[in-house]
């Protein structure tokens, strides 16, 4: 490797030439940087006060410690190999050409955030994206889009819309800049498919571009204008309320498939049964080719409404009445919805009787009887129907999707 010296005065160095080692003499110098598509850098600096610096955004894909080394492989394959690195201290977030500071740490501290301890002898290796965002060290996922046969789907980390298991307690970072991601911003919603069915993005994200903070509108309108950007980021702190969650294209439904976010290690709910609701124009509600009929829902078990009704909301409710007025929320996700799915996680002290009601149609209207246990196992019946007495009761057909793995569902039973 060539060898670049440097003065003895405090010096500002942006190491960047291929196979070069860059070495500061006396003086307390900071070394910034900044990666370079396959490049390969050393540097030794054991006189004086020294700094490495990370910016805002730096990517790390895999980090390597020994006693008195590091080297540090970014998102572009740039390797720096810090020699003395244990006489450095490590600037996070930090870049002395715009005079910012960021969190100051020892090398044994730098060497905490990647969860691991110096060797006294030999060397430790940890592979984990991780990228700077806020002066500390954020989780990385980098988004592709691919196309498939049933159209283009998010990639995450080079695999197929998969199911994401985060923390609560820690900062996440989706990184846009590969090509294929322009005119696919990504976002997160309590709703599968967010803004398509009905639902919304949450509050806890932000979107970055170009180092700047953007509202969801601006992140979308630079996407969808080809405008030429780098630093696109979207960032996601989950609280200790989010449980299940999505990520979703703010413009395209579908993208995700039925990829989840799971916080904390929530288990996803076994839905006991999911019920196919359309619409007889505007005077009834279709379920299991019956019109506006009673349902009978379990308490402690979880049920979806499909809902395919468009311009007619569908709303459970405490009485039976058009408009918003009287809506039961507890354990529903999505109610009001007219093309999308509600979630309704029936509480253990749910009332005895709710109701369905279309939005804007009084005509469209049912029960939900709420019980503890349902021995006959129907959940549909005619709303004529008041028992299986008399030749008539129960018998017809179903269109319900129930979860084989749920073992304690009854047997369905026809009344003939």
């Amino acid at each position: 490797m060539t060898t670049q010296n440097y003065s003895e005065q405090d010096d500002i160095i942006v190491p960047t030439n291929d196979k070069f080692t860059y070495r500061g003499l006396d003086g307390n110098d900071t070394y910034i940087l900044s990666s370079k598509s396959d490049t390969s850098i050393d540097i030794i600096d054991t006189s004086g006060s020294n700094t490495i610096q990370l910016p805002e955004w730096s990517k790390i894909k895999s980090i390597i410690f020994t006693s008195d080394a590091v080297r540090i492989t970014c998102d572009d394959m740039t390797t720096f190999t810090i020699n003395g690195a244990d006489k450095f201290t490590y600037d996070i977030g930090g870049n002395e050409t715009n005079n910012e500071i960021g969190k100051i740490s020892t090398f044994s501290e730098f060497a905490d955030l990647f969860g691991v301890e110096i060797p006294s002898s030999g060397q430790v290796k940890v592979e984990d994206d991780k990228i700077v965002y806020n002066d500390k060290l954020a989780e990385l996922y980098s988004v592709e889009v691919k196309k498939e046969v049933n159209g283009n789907k998010f990639y995450i980390n080079g695999e197929l819309s998969p199911d994401l298991e985060l923390s609560s307690n820690k900062t996440y970072v989706f990184d846009q800049n590969d090509s294929s991601t322009s005119n696919h911003p990504l976002a997160i919603s309590t709703t599968k498919n967010g803004t398509h069915d009905g639902g919304a993005t949450v509050n806890n994200i932000k979107f970055f571009v170009n180092g700047y903070n953007q509202t969801e509108n601006e992140y979308s309108n630079i996407f969808s204008n080809d405008t030429i950007f780098d630093n696109a980021f979207v960032v996601f702190s989950p609280t200790s309320d989010d449980t299940q969650l999505y990520y979703y294209c703010l413009f395209h439904s579908g993208m995700a498939s039925d990829a989840k976010i799971l916080i904390d290690g929530f288990k996803e709910e076994i839905v006991t049964a999911t019920l196919n609701i359309t619409n007889n124009g505007a005077s009834d509600y279709v379920i299991s080719n019956k019109n506006d009929p009673t349902l009978t829902l379990e308490r402690g078990k979880t049920y979806e409404f499909n809902i395919d009704a468009s311009g007619h909301p569908f709303w459970i409710k405490t009485i039976s009445s058009a408009g918003t007025g009287n809506s039961y929320s507890d354990g529903i996700t999505n109610n009001g919805t007219s093309n999308g799915i509600i979630v309704f996680k029936v509480p253990d002290d749910a009332p005895d009787q709710l109701y369905y009601n279309c939005q804007i149609h009084s005509s469209m209207n049912g029960i939900i009887k709420i019980v503890d246990t349902n021995p006959s196992g129907v959940i549909v019946e005619d709303s004529t129907s008041t028992s299986n007495t008399g030749g008539g009761g129960y018998g017809y057909s179903f269109e319900l999707i129930i979860n084989d793995s749920f073992n304690d569902i009854p047997v369905i039973s026809y009344d003939i």
